[in-house]
């Protein structure tokens, strides 16, 4: 299940992001919109996650 974590700090005013059980283009789309709502995080970059490829499963029925 996706998750999104904000943090900020209230002393300093910067905000750090975690966005987990999304990866890829569909994580990046999702940061867009937060930078779009909450401005630059203090820092950005990619996990390990961001580049799992979606796993599809492919069946073939034959008749």
């Amino acid at each position: 299940m996706p998750e999104i974590e904000i943090e900020i700090n209230l002393e300093s005013g910067e905000m750090e992001t975690e966005i987990k059980g999304i990866a890829g283009p569909a994580c990046e789309k999702t940061a867009e919109a937060i930078k779009k709502v909450f401005g630059n995080p203090a820092r950005d970059e990619r996990t390990r996650e961001y580049n799992i490829q979606p796993q599809i499963k492919r069946q073939i029925k034959g008749k």
